[in-house]
């Protein structure tokens, strides 16, 4: 998922995150490997995360809960809902801009 607000925003380790959303690094990897979060990496290699990553990550686990999900699917449900703004904030832009 785009991660473009995240500019200016506090890096956390990979632990924080573990520790944030009380789940092991590989669990957290899964996310990465699905697509839910791009990271970077700092220049010891180390990946970094942002307080925003752990609120994907924490939507995505109340998905797979709450609709018993695996993370392949809370990632596609979170894709899917982001697209679905995007294009009601399109249509409003467009309906504003017939008004006028």
């Amino acid at each position: 998922m785009n991660n473009d607000v995240l500019n200016n925003q506090e890096t956390l380790t990979l632990d924080d995150v573990c520790e944030n959303c009380g789940l092991n690094k590989e669990t957290i990897m899964t996310y990465v490997q699905e697509g839910l979060i791009e990271v970077s990496n700092d220049s010891s290699g180390h990946i970094l995360f942002s307080q925003f990553h752990v609120v994907l990550i924490q939507k995505a686990i109340r998905l797979e809960r709450d609709l018993r999900l695996n993370p392949a699917g809370s990632v596609l449900v979170l894709e899917l809902t982001a697209q679905i703004d995007a294009l009601k904030n399109k249509l409003k832009y467009f309906e504003r801009q017939n008004q006028e």
